[in-house]
């Protein structure tokens, strides 16, 4: 056979192809007319029921009116009550300085710090004795020049004849001046002792108050003048917490000292893993506000920050968690705010079952808690649950309330009667939670559908919830 022949032969495969995808697809369409034809030819499902409002499922929690107390929350800075530099009062070098001087060491008021040299200011002091006694010494001895000068005197009267003296001359010659002249040398003497023994004992450097170090700036061999800092201390026996709040609330607090001794406070850090709680006492309020954020100032004293748990010291610096108690108390609604909507209203569930909107008073606020004194009555029922679209008026279902019992099958609050229908449905086939078609399936809905285990109905075979 020719090439040519074998090209212009015709094909007896091409046409198999075309014949299996149209067999195909009139199966498919007798499959699908017949699925039509079998669900529609019963009455049942060929007639849908009304769609029906039931209501938003919703979950509520009653609240009553009560006192509560006042807590305010806030957050502070520990600085130091009393920082001092020590300086040296008098000059020379130094000799010594105690090994327990040196930052972070806590020490007792009147612990020695350094000494500087005393020989210089021991012989001061010896030469203001001797100075003493000279002076003294003179005193005498003036004493009994004025007793011969008043002897004289009253043997001069014999032989005066009369003439009488005058008191600066009675004075002269009984020698006063000589006299107060001697006794001022001996107070200018012990004042100048006294001189000489402050500054010998200048010599050695204390404690004032029991302290801890913060900065120590001299040592051995240095040699120091006047005034020359030696380092810096801060007082251990209380620390001050600097705290802000708003300007709204201060007058929970008040601001005088009565209303600071009725109130309580406490301050709260982390230290070493653990939450160390420390009572403290509202000191004062301080006369100005916060530059930036425009608060008011309130100072708390801490007692014995090293104390026990000495492990757990409360440290300057540290900021803290500080609670201020009210010695007055509120009557209101305590809510929590997370059920509190914007624009600080809530919705509630009036006797109808209604969703209602209100907008609340709340003079009070934490972060936890919202104190309602209007907008929100006692008992009231708030609903708890968020809702996307809240409409006034819009009714409710009460979560845990029990519903009406209707016919058997469908789903779980089915209302309806289809094969299960989705969510609020009304008529689908199937009936979903909450779906209100007549299903033939689900249990416990008020559907008349066919099948359910545990509700009446009417329905052929037993449907699944």
């Amino acid at each position: 056979m020719s090439q040519n022949e074998e090209l212009n032969k015709p094909s007896h495969k091409s046409w198999r192809p075309y014949f299996f995808q149209g067999m195909l697809a009139l199966m498919l369409v007798a499959g699908g007319l017949y699925a039509g034809w079998y669900f529609y030819q019963d009455p049942e499902t060929a007639q849908r029921q009304p769609r029906t409002d039931r209501g938003i499922l919703v979950e509520v929690e009653a609240f009553t009116n009560q006192s509560h107390p006042i807590v305010l929350s806030s957050t502070g800075q520990v600085v130091a009550s009393r920082s001092q530099t020590i300086r040296s009062e008098v000059s020379g070098r130094v000799t010594w300085v105690s090994e327990h001087f040196y930052p972070g060491a806590r020490l007792k008021r009147g612990d020695i710090i350094a000494r500087i040299s005393q020989e210089d200011y021991a012989i001061r002091v010896s030469n203001a004795k001797i100075a003493l006694r000279q002076r003294e010494v003179a005193l005498v001895l003036e004493e009994a020049r004025g007793k011969a000068a008043k002897a004289e005197l009253e043997m001069l009267k014999q032989t005066m004849n009369g003439v009488a003296l005058s008191d600066d001359e009675m004075a002269l010659v009984r020698r006063g001046p000589q006299l107060q002249d001697a006794i001022a040398g001996v107070e200018l003497a012990r004042n100048s002792l006294k001189q000489a023994q402050l500054d010998l004992d200048r010599s050695v450097i204390r404690c004032p108050y029991d302290v801890f170090v913060e900065t120590v700036t001299v040592s051995t061999g240095d040699y120091i003048g006047g005034n020359t800092t030696i380092g810096t201390v801060t007082a251990m026996d209380v620390f001050w917490v600097e705290v802000s709040i708003l300007p709204a609330l201060a007058g929970w607090i008040g601001a005088s000292p009565d209303k600071f001794a009725q109130s309580k406070a406490e301050v709260s850090y982390d230290i070493g893993g653990s939450r160390v709680t420390r009572p403290a006492r509202i000191l004062s309020l301080l006369g100005r506000v916060e530059p930036l954020g425009r608060m008011v100032q309130i100072v708390l004293a801490v007692d014995d920050p090293f104390g026990p748990p000495v492990d757990s010291p409360l440290l300057l610096g540290t900021f803290v968690h500080v609670q201020l108690t009210s010695p007055q108390k509120i009557e209101a609604i305590r809510l929590p705010r997370a059920y509190v909507r914007e624009g600080n209203q809530v919705y509630v569930s009036d006797a109808e079952n209604r969703l209602r909107i209100r907008t609340l008073t709340t003079p009070f606020r934490t972060d936890d808690y919202v104190y309602v004194t209007g907008g929100l009555s006692d008992g009231e029922r708030v609903i708890t649950t968020l809702i996307s679209s809240p409409v006034d008026g819009r009714l409710v279902r009460i979560r845990g309330e029990e519903a009406p019992r209707g016919g058997g099958g469908g789903p779980p609050d089915g209302a309806g009667r289809g094969r299960g229908g989705a969510p609020d449905g009304a008529g689908g086939r199937g009936g979903a939670p909450d779906g209100e078609g007549r299903g033939r399936g689900g249990a416990s809905g008020e559907t008349s559908g066919r099948g359910g285990p545990s509700e009446r109905g009417g329905g052929r075979g037993g449907g699944r919830n």
